[in-house]
């Protein structure tokens, strides 16, 4: 179709205007995204330059040793693994416990759900905040710093996790299995342990 004479195609204002807001948004974007990332590099660069110049063997067995002295890493190493093995020894049997009840036995209960929201609540909470927690019931009080406050933080910080993990790793076992083992005479507490929980291991 031709135009009509003395009249040109006109671009709609509003379509050009959300064209360039779209361009500068997307500039911004990338502008923001590149210095973050200079930075980030600038920072590792950093690290490695100056850091790997003092890792060596001897930096990661040796223990810690008073200021000046050349000291190691063994005793922060070892110690960061053992609160990290007590936290889940303390926050495994828990989290997993109210994951199960969550999916098996208090579904559509009052208390399942307040359970529930209280883990959303703890999953969402900055771990400083778990920290200073922490720090008033078990560090204050005693006077002194204790490898047990730090187990008891990560442990809080863990057991929403696997709360909510067990929880979603259930709800994809097939109602079908449950009701398999069910038909086989099986208690509930023996097919939710013995194939729901064997079903679900895997995802996790």
């Amino acid at each position: 179709m031709s135009k009509p004479k003395g009249q040109g195609w006109r671009k709609d204002p509003r379509a050009t205007q959300r064209l360039i807001m779209d361009r500068l948004a997307t500039g911004a974007s990338f502008a923001a995204t590149g210095i973050l990332v200079i930075a980030l590099v600038s920072i590792l660069w950093t690290l490695l330059r100056n850091g790997l110049a003092g890792l060596s063997i001897a930096a990661l067995m040796h223990p810690m040793g008073p200021p000046g002295s050349n000291g190691g890493l063994a005793n922060a190493i070892v110690g960061s693994v053992i609160q990290t093995g007590v936290a889940l020894l303390m926050a495994t049997p828990v989290g997993l416990g109210c994951g199960i009840y969550l999916s098996e036995f208090g579904r559509g209960s009052k208390f399942a759900t307040s359970v529930r929201f209280v883990s959303d609540v703890l999953l969402s909470a900055p771990s400083i905040l778990i920290g200073l927690f922490v720090y008033l019931v078990l560090v204050a009080p005693f006077g002194h710093f204790s490898g047990l406050a730090g187990s008891v933080a990560l442990a809080i910080l863990a057991v929403p996790i696997i709360v909510r993990t067990t929880e979603d790793m259930l709800r994809l076992v097939p109602v079908a299995m449950r009701e398999a083992g069910s038909a086989l005479g099986a208690a509930h507490w023996r097919v939710v342990l013995f194939l729901c929980l064997r079903s679900a291991a895997p995802a996790c």
